[in-house]
């Protein structure tokens, strides 16, 4: 109670501004006005296409799906890149709830099953560098609004990068599937129930490779898994 007070006095005091349009943000928002979030460019099913044929690769006979919520264009390159160097780990929280829980809970409609989302791990320099897993703090956003929903949903790390790769940004087609062969690893075993649904979040998705190699780790430290690849933005 004394927070909220306090959170109002703030604000009165030092308004927060939408990131993207520089409106004052009412009480209840973070990072991003309402308006700015519902005109955010998101990708229609025959872009979604490219990446759900590429879940038909994984090496598993249960079903999978890879999908994005976005466009990597125009607003949503800045809400990414303050996300990730911009030290905006609420902004994570803010987009993994309004755009990646939907993506959740459209697949998991209509069962009872246990959900357990996971995050694209960075190296420990870059975390350190940035403060925070850009990819952590939308699958932390996206926990929230799939809570709401009175799903049975947890946190768990199973993933850690191998070792300190270089980036991908100025990487072609052929240099990124290489780079990322042998990137992860699943950490020990956690307890994962054995009919639980996986979830793997990523920021931004260009040729799927990251969010593959990911997807093959966690299948070969547990096999009868249901694995789905989630990306908050897909490059055109």
């Amino acid at each position: 109670m004394f927070s909220k007070g306090l959170s109002f006095l703030t604000r009165a005091l030092f308004p927060q501004r939408c990131l993207q349009c520089n409106a004052v943000l009412s009480i209840l928002e973070q990072s991003l006005c309402q308006f700015c979030l519902s005109s955010a460019p998101q990708l229609d099913s025959i872009a979604g296409q490219r990446t759900m044929l590429l879940s038909s690769t994984l090496p598993t006979d249960r079903p999978t799906s890879f999908r994005s919520a976005l466009y990597f264009t125009g607003s949503v390159q800045i809400f990414c890149y303050s996300l990730k160097y911009g030290n905006n780990y609420p902004l994570g929280l803010v987009l993994g709830n309004h755009f990646l829980s939907p993506l959740i809970l459209t697949t998991v409609a209509g069962q009872r099953r246990p959900v357990v989302v996971t995050a694209i791990p960075v190296n420990l320099w870059r975390r350190f560098k940035r403060g925070y897993n850009q990819s952590e703090a939308l699958a932390r956003g996206a926990l929230r609004g799939v809570r709401k929903a009175d799903v049975d949903v947890h946190f768990v790390e199973l993933l850690q990068k191998t070792s300190r790769r270089k980036s991908q940004i100025n990487f072609d087609v052929f240099h990124r599937w290489h780079n990322t062969k042998g990137a992860f690893r699943a950490t020990k075993k956690k307890r994962v129930p054995k009919d639980a649904l996986i979830f793997i979040i990523d920021d931004t998705v260009t040729t799927g490779s990251s969010l593959l190699r990911a997807a093959e780790a966690v299948l070969q430290a547990y096999p009868n898994a249901e694995v789905h690849l989630l990306a908050l933005a897909q490059e055109l």
